[in-house]
């Protein structure tokens, strides 16, 4: 009951705050070219990521909350890639994010990265249910071996689909509440991207710890990212290996979307670690 209330309340008001304070480092730095940090948008940021933690976290005492929450962003996702008007209604209601509400909210809505949220907390969710019947681990050494080796490639190749599927889809949208149809193709790679990250927190069903270990790392890499100086040195760096690769990496870091899904992932961890723990 307590998760199902977590999941249900807590969840978009998370989300919104994360959204709001990436929103205004993503102008800032990215767009505007600044190079001063701005401490009301790092607070709203990490405020919304405190209570994403409360939301992730509240598997420890069961899946509803991850599974309730999931369900209601990958929806809202939906809606906000199949119908651009709505992050545009839906921007007036989000707090900092001033002019440039439908341009920020549609680097997390129309681009589809709200969906890709989504999708891995109903992985988290059910990797927990998975990881509650399944019972202690044998061979916990070479699992969690395994687990590392399928983390650190399949993030790597989940995010640069994800990267790649968000701008072609953002690019595809134009303005907002204009009667462009969706650019399937890069639908296509969004979702693929969003099911490898599912499919790497759905490890923790049987071993946590390459979700713990590459979660820590991106939220490390979100969190820091909220610098300036720091995600200019990311974009700068992945500029020698493409500008196309600078731009969507460090615009996932920028708007909160990495500290968010290692967020996500560390909590799908805990949570299957305890729900072994308690099934022995």
């Amino acid at each position: 009951m307590v998760s199902s209330l977590i999941g249900l309340i807590i969840t978009v008001p998370a989300l919104f705050f994360v959204i709001s304070g990436g929103g205004r480092s993503y102008s800032q730095t990215l767009v505007q070219a600044r190079t001063e940090s701005d401490l009301g948008a790092i607070l709203l940021a990490l405020a919304g990521l405190v209570l994403f933690v409360v939301v992730v976290l509240s598997g420890l005492l069961s899946a509803a909350g991850q599974l309730i929450g999931g369900i209601i962003v990958t929806v809202t996702g939906a809606a906000f890639v199949i119908d651009p008007g709505v992050a545009s209604w839906v921007s007036q209601f989000v707090p900092g994010f001033g002019r440039a509400a439908p341009a920020t909210l549609g680097l997390w809505a129309q681009s589809g990265l709200l969906l890709v949220v989504g999708v891995v907390l109903l992985a988290s969710a059910l990797a927990r249910v998975i990881a509650a019947r399944s019972g202690a681990a044998r061979s916990r050494g070479a699992r969690a071996l395994v687990s590392i080796i399928v983390a650190v490639v399949a993030t790597a190749g989940g995010l640069a689909l994800v990267s790649v599927g968000s701008t072609a889809l953002q690019r595809a949208a134009g303005s907002y509440g204009g009667s462009q149809s969706i650019d399937v193709g890069s639908l296509l790679i969004l979702l693929a991207g969003s099911v490898v990250l599912g499919g790497v927190v759905l490890t923790s069903a049987w071993s946590s710890v390459g979700s713990m270990i590459i979660g820590t790392l991106i939220l490390l890499v979100g969190v820091a990212g909220l610098l300036p100086v720091v995600l200019i040195g990311i974009s700068r760096s992945l500029g020698q290996v493409s500008t196309d690769v600078a731009i969507g990496a460090s615009t996932l870091v920028a708007i909160g979307f990495a500290a968010v899904l290692g967020v996500a992932m560390i909590g799908a961890a805990a949570s299957s670690a305890r729900a072994r723990r308690a099934a022995r």
